[in-house]
């Protein structure tokens, strides 16, 4: 017997935001391909607890359309976001009438928190966050097992203030090349600059939010672009930054506006015997704002703005959100590198969604029109692609396609180092995907129930590489890396994937598992394949992880 909980109408605090990687986006996506949920809007993630609650409801309001594990997927998530406040009410403390039932609270299938605390002015919440992960590679004929333990103290005040903050310590026993598989640990300072076995993480933020206004100052994972597989703009591929963020709704009209503070690696100047080596941080900054319009429920498309400037104070140019920044940045004497993007997506009929998105790096339209596209100053990455969900297909199944190409050059502007290149630390910002490349993606998921997902997904990268010596001098620059810009012995003309050919297959294979509310089992295979210069290399990788999160 299905029950759906019922709105009471009474009200209190949900102003913090739901983290990137909760399983609700999936399921909210899927219900706005399916044509359930209308005017959904992920370009730009996460979004606030109020938002996603108001999304819920849209579809509980059409719960008749929803097959039984769809329903009780509904239910779970409900109870997980904190649908009504009697639900919240509802929720257990581990702590309560402790030790009597500190096991059956530990181990209750219900939205549970450390301690937590509720009424209609203010929503406080502790929670404990404890992972457990094993990893295998055959590449290194060896393994890494990981340990990570932290906590999180989150809450609302009054409808208008959120807070939020998490902070984790990890350590790795076994083989540390295994262990960097994970992009925590890969990007880890303590683990690689220490070379001790631990790691650690931190995140936080505050929030205001006032009618269609949001604003936020922090630190946690942002996502912005509108591919199904790979985030064009922001994606999880670099480590998190610090920013502020502004957003604006209104009806069919939305606003986003970001500006991070990144990192590039630090100069290190030896000055004498006595005082030794000297570490210098220059200073870098990103500034994204995307301008939105939802023609109707089936079309929408957005303008964006970037802007990457680094080695001195932030400029008050690129604080503010109502600008045209590649205008401002030549009144500034032009030292900075600007990109112009466009997207846009199409729910062709319920169940079938197509998108495509392109973000232009000094483009020179006057050589566009002469058919010179290969031009080695004109830098493009375009991404189209489709999903398709029931009633095309059964019910809890959807299929993704995507295809992404990256002109040589892209992302990278001349300077020193990566003062000036889209990335944050060494890591490109959007996807992972390097100049000069091109790659097709697929994903399917199936939903096998409420508490139980299976996901498969395969990429196919072609990459065009520069040519190196032996010492790793750049010989001949075909726009391959981001760090070597087309000042660099490069040509007028660049080909797509000119250069070294290097070739790139993925298969992952991923099973996740609530056993009980906040407890989460992932079982993952992945084979990873590469072919350069005529060698061939084979990877399997086998990773298992136990996490606990009530979030």
């Amino acid at each position: 017997m299905i029950v759906i909980l019922v709105y009471t109408g009474k009200i209190f605090p949900q102003v913090e935001t739901v983290p990137v990687d909760h399983p609700v986006y999936q399921f909210l996506k899927e219900m706005q391909v399916k044509g359930i949920l209308k005017n959904y809007n992920d370009v730009v993630l996460p979004l606030s607890k109020q938002q996603v609650i108001n999304d819920l409801k849209q579809i509980e309001s059409n719960v008749g359309k929803l097959d039984e594990t769809e329903k009780q997927f509904l239910i779970r998530m409900e109870e997980k976001i904190g649908f009504n406040f009697e639900g919240e009410k509802s929720s257990v403390n581990i702590f309560n009438n402790f030790p009597q039932n500190f096991g059956g609270n530990l181990i209750s299938d219900s939205q549970k928190h450390l301690y937590s605390y509720i009424d209609t002015s203010i929503s406080f919440f502790i929670d404990p966050v404890l992972e457990g992960k094993y990893i295998y590679s055959s590449l290194y004929i060896n393994n890494s097992e990981l340990m990570n333990i932290g906590g999180t103290i989150r809450g609302s005040y009054d409808n208008w203030l959120g807070f939020y903050l998490q902070g984790t310590n990890g350590s790795e026993f076994g083989n540390r090349n295994v262990a960097e598989i994970d992009k925590r640990i890969e990007q880890s300072y303590t683990f690689n600059q220490t070379k001790i076995n631990f790691f650690d993480e931190t995140k936080g933020y505050i929030r205001l939010q006032k009618g269609i206004v949001d604003l936020q100052l922090g630190r946690e994972r942002v996502l912005w672009g509108n591919g199904y597989i790979n985030r064009t703009i922001l994606s999880d591929n670099p480590q998190m930054f610090d920013f502020i963020r502004f957003d604006i709704t209104y009806k069919k009209l939305s606003y986003n506006f970001l500006h991070g503070w990144l990192v590039q690696k630090p100069i290190v100047q030896h000055i004498d015997s006595l005082i030794g080596d000297v570490k210098f941080k220059s200073s870098k900054y990103v500034a994204i704002s995307r301008l939105g319009y939802q023609a109707n429920n089936s079309l929408s498309f957005g303008l964006t703005q970037m802007m990457i400037y680094s080695d001195r104070p932030f400029e008050l140019a690129y604080l503010n959100p109502f600008l045209f920044w590649e205008s401002a940045q030549r009144s500034l004497n032009d030292l900075d590198n600007s990109f112009l993007a466009f997207d846009g997506r199409y729910l062709i009929t319920d169940g079938l969604e197509i998108s495509s998105s392109i973000i232009f790096d000094d483009i020179n339209f006057s050589y566009l029109f002469k058919g010179e596209w290969a031009r080695s100053n004109n830098g493009e990455e375009w991404q189209a692609g489709a999903i398709i969900t029931s009633p095309l297909l059964p019910n809890n199944l959807v299929l993704k396609l995507e295809y992404m190409q990256a002109r040589p050059y892209i992302f990278s502007h001349p300077g020193i180092g990566e003062a000036l290149t889209y990335t944050n630390n060494g890591y490109l910002l959007g996807s992972n995907l390097q100049p000069n490349s091109t790659r097709f993606s697929t994903e399917i998921s199936y939903r096998v129930s409420s508490r139980s997902l299976i996901d498969i997904m395969y990429s196919h990268t072609l990459h065009g590489n520069n040519i190196y010596d032996a010492n790793g001098n750049l010989i001949t620059n075909y726009g391959g890396n981001v760090f070597n810009n087309f000042s660099f012995y490069a040509s007028d003309y660049s080909y797509l994937l000119g250069g070294i050919r290097e070739l790139y297959d993925d298969v992952n294979f991923n099973f996740q598992y609530e056993i009980l509310s906040g407890y989460y089992l992932n079982l993952n295979y992945e084979y990873r394949r590469s072919k350069t210069l005529g060698k061939e290399v084979h990877e399997n990788i086998l990773w298992t992880n136990f996490i606990i999160n009530f979030e």
